[in-house]
C-alpha cells in the first residue's frame, strides 16, 4: 500500500513540474484549529462531539485511513502539512458528512459511517491550487460578512471553502477606510489560514469601476512618479493584513486602458514589492475586446511583457467555458484566445485560471434562471487545467443565493480526483435522479447555449441597450419591435426548445426543482412577450404578468431556505450598503426586475420605455465613481 501511495505521489509532483509555481509563503499546520471544526460538525449534526477521533502525522503521502471501536471512529490523516485539513475533510466525505452551502450540513446516519470502518481513502488533488474568489463588489453574503460587520458568515463561508478540500480564498476590497478594513479582514483571514487556506485581496491600480480599493487616483496615475506610489501603498497592504496573494486590476475599468508602458511598471513594481514580502501577486486578465494597441496588442495581455514576478488570473464569463466552441459574450466569438495565451506563460509566470460561474448582469441568478451547463463547463476546464498541467484555478463566485450554491459545490467537489471531474457529482451526493439531472444538462446545452436560446431567457443590461460592444449578443427588444421576421425566428426557437423540456418532476432537491421550474416559467414568458409584437397583445401580456406573479410566489418560499440567508434579508431588499448597488444581489431576482421590465417595453412600445435608462435599476454614476 505504502509503495503504490508514494508512486501516486511522485505521479502527482510530475503532474504540475511543468508550471511555473507561484511563490507562496508555506502556510503553517494548525492542528487544533480543525479538531475544533470537527467539535462544532459533530455539535451542528447533533453527535456527541468525543464519537470522532482524529491524529495526524507527517508523511510523504495523503492517506487517511478509518478504525472504529465500538460506538467511536477514529481517523488518522498521513499527510504533507498543505494537504493535511483536505485529507481529513476527504475522511468525513466518505463517511458521509456533506457541506453543500456554509448554511446547510448534511450528517450521516451512524449506519452509513460504519460503511467506512477499516477503509483507507488516498487524498488525489486534480489542481494543486484551487479556491474561490467571493465577489464582494456585489451586495452580496460576503460583503456583508467581510466588510459590513457580519464575521460569522465570513467564517462560515471559510468553513465551507477547507470542508470542501479548497485551498485559496480571496475577496476584491472596496473604497472604504483603512483601518476598518484593516481591522476587519485580519482576524478572519488568520482563522482561514489556521484551517489551511491561502489568503488573498483584489485591489485596483487605478480602477475606477465599482468602487472597487485602489493603489492611485486616476491623477495620480498620469505621472511617472506613480510607479513609486504603487510600491509603497502596496508594501503597507502587505505588512498590515495576513496574506498569502494579491491579485491586481491594471486598467481604469474591464473596458478601458491605463497608458500602456506606465502599466507594464507598475505591475513590475508591484510584482518586486510582493516579492519582497513573500507574496505572490498575479493580474486579470479580462475577456474584453475592445482594447488594442499598435505595438502592444490587447491591452488585456499586456502582463505577457512584464516581470515573472507577475502572474496572471486569465478570466472567462458566463457558462462559456475554454474549450467551447463558440462564447458570444464582450465582442469575443470564443475563448480560444484565453487559452493559448493561458498556455504560452504557464512556464513563464504563475497561471490560475479564472472562470467567472455566476454572472450578475441579467443573466442568470437575477433572472433567476438555474444553468445546468455551469456544472459541465466548469468540470471539462478542470479536466483540461489538469490535463495541461496548470498550477491552479481560483473560482469567480457572485453569491450562493438561487442555486449559486450548487455550480460552486459541484466545482469545489471535483478537486477530489476520485470523482473524475463529474459536473454531476453534487447532484448524484445529494441522492438526484442523475440521468434526470443529465437529461437536463443536455437540453440546456442544445438549446440554451449551441442554439443560443440563452439570450431570449436572460435579459438586456444597460451596456447592451448603450453600446454595440454588448456583454451578450442578442437583439433588444427596441430592435424586435417591428422586425417581424427577426421575432417569428425567436418564437420559432422559443416553441421548439419548448418541446423538448425534461420532466421537472423526479428532482428532489426541492430548491433546484423550484428554480428549475421557474427556468421553464421564464422561457414561456419570453415567449409570450414576443408573441405580443405580433398580435393578441392583451392576452400574451395578461400570461406574462401571470407567469411573474406565480413565479414571485415560488420565490419568496425559497427566501426561507439557510441556503438563501433568511437571517440575513438584506440581500433581498434595498439598503444601503458600500457597493455600488444599493439593493441585495437577490433583489433582482425577488421582484422579477428584468421580468417586469421587458413587459412594460413591450406594453408601452414607445422610445421612451426603449430608452436605456428608463426603468433602469443600475446607478451608473455609482459604477464609475
Amino acid at each position: 500500500m505504502q509503495g503504490i501511495t508514494i508512486f501516486l505521489l511522485l505521479l502527482s509532483t510530475t503532474l504540475f513540474a511543468e508550471t511555473f509555481p507561484a511563490k507562496l509563503k508555506p502556510l503553517v499546520f494548525d492542528e487544533v484549529a480543525l479538531k475544533v471544526d470537527l467539535e462544532k460538525i459533530l455539535s451542528d449534526g447533533k453527535l456527541p462531539i468525543e464519537m470522532i477521533k482524529v491524529r495526524f502525522k507527517n508523511a510523504l503521502s495523503n492517506t487517511a485511513t478509518i478504525s472504529c471501536v465500538r460506538d467511536e471512529w477514529h481517523i488518522e490523516v498521513e499527510a504533507n502539512p498543505s494537504e493535511k485539513g483536505a485529507t481529513f475533510y476527504k475522511a468525513l466525505r466518505e463517511m458521509g458528512f456533506l457541506f453543500p452551502h456554509p448554511m446547510k450540513q448534511i450528517t450521516p446516519a451512524p449506519e452509513q459511517m460504519k460503511k467506512a470502518c477499516g477503509q483507507t481513502y488516498i487524498w488525489r488533488p486534480t489542481l494543486k491550487i484551487r479556491g474561490f474568489h467571493l465577489h464582494t463588489l456585489h451586495p452580496s453574503e460576503w460583503t456583508h460578512g467581510f466588510l459590513m460587520g457580519r464575521p460569522a458568515i465570513a467564517m462560515a463561508t471559510i468553513r465551507w471553502v477547507a470542508r470542501n478540500g479548497q485551498n485559496a480564498m480571496d475577496i476584491i476590497l472596496l473604497r472604504q477606510e483603512w483601518d476598518g478594513i484593516e481591522k476587519a479582514l485580519s482576524p478572519l483571514f488568520l482563522f482561514a489560514q489556521s484551517m489551511g487556506i491561502y489568503t488573498g485581496i483584489s485591489i485596483g491600480i487605478v480602477t475606477q469601476q465599482q468602487k472597487t480599493y485602489r493603489l492611485l487616483s486616476l491623477w495620480e496615475s498620469l505621472w511617472d512618479s506613480s510607479i513609486e506610489l504603487v510600491s509603497q501603498r502596496l508594501d503597507k497592504i502587505l505588512k498590515d493584513l495576513p496574506l498569502s496573494y494579491v491579485v491586481l486590476e491594471a486598467g481604469s475599468s474591464e473596458f478601458t486602458p491605463t497608458n500602456y508602458e506606465r502599466t507594464i511598471k507598475w505591475l513590475n513594481a508591484a510584482g518586486a514589492t510582493a516579492e519582497k514580502n513573500t507574496v505572490a501577486l498575479f493580474t486579470k486578465v479580462h475577456v474584453s475586446s475592445n482594447q488594442q494597441d499598435k505595438k502592444y496588442g490587447n491591452f488585456n495581455f499586456l502582463p505577457q511583457y512584464a516581470s515573472p514576478s507577475v502572474g496572471v488570473f486569465p478570466h472567462t464569463v458566463f457558462n462559456y467555458g475554454l474549450l467551447d466552441k463558440a462564447a458570444p459574450i464582450y465582442g469575443n466569438k470564443d475563448f480560444s484566445h484565453m487559452r493559448e495565451f493561458m498556455e504560452k506563460e504557464k512556464s513563464k509566470r504563475a497561471t490560475w485560471y479564472y472562470p467567472e460561474t455566476g454572472y450578475w448582469i441579467g443573466m442568470d441568478q437575477d433572472i433567476p434562471l438555474l444553468l445546468t451547463d455551469y456544472l459541465r463547463t466548469r468540470s471539462e476546464d478542470v479536466a483540461w487545467l489538469n490535463q495541461e498541467q496548470f498550477e491552479g484555478q481560483v473560482n469567480f463566485a457572485t453569491g450562493h443565493a438561487m442555486g449559486g450554491w450548487l455550480y460552486d459545490w459541484n466545482l469545489a467537489l471535483i478537486a477530489d480526483g476520485d470523482y473524475n471531474f463529474s459536473p454531476l457529482i453534487a447532484p448524484l451526493l445529494l441522492g438526484e435522479d442523475v440521468n434526470l439531472w443529465r437529461s437536463h444538462m443536455n437540453f440546456q446545452k442544445l438549446w440554451f447555449k449551441e442554439n443560443q436560446l440563452i439570450p431570449l431567457l436572460s435579459s438586456a443590461n444597460l451596456q447592451d441597450e448603450l453600446s454595440s460592444h454588448r456583454i451578450h449578443d442578442r437583439y433588444v427588444m427596441r430592435e424586435l419591435s417591428g422586425n417581424h421576421e427577426q421575432v417569428k425566428k425567436e418564437i420559432d426557437l422559443l416553441e421548439q426548445s419548448w418541446k423538448q423540456w425534461p420532466s421537472i418532476e423526479g428532482i428532489r432537491d426541492p430548491e433546484l426543482k423550484t428554480l428549475l421550474t421557474i427556468t421553464k416559467m421564464r422561457h414561456e414568458h419570453a415567449l409570450r412577450l414576443r408573441k405580443s409584437f405580433l398580435g393578441e397583445k392583451d392576452k400574451n401580456l395578461a400570461r406574462a404578468k401571470q407567469l411573474r406573479e406565480e413565479a414571485k410566489v415560488l420565490i419568496a418560499g425559497l427566501r426561507k431556505l439557510p441556503t438563501n440567508y433568511p437571517l440575513l434579508p438584506e440581500i433581498f431588499e434595498k439598503h444601503t450598503n458600500p457597493t455600488s448597488y444599493q439593493f441585495g444581489y437577490v433583489y433582482l431576482a425577488a421582484s422579477l426586475y428584468f421580468w417586469e421590465r421587458e413587459e412594460t417595453q413591450v406594453r408601452e412600445d414607445s422610445l421612451l420605455t426603449y430608452w436605456p435608462f428608463t426603468g433602469n435599476i443600475i446607478d451608473v454614476w455609482e459604477i464609475l465613481f
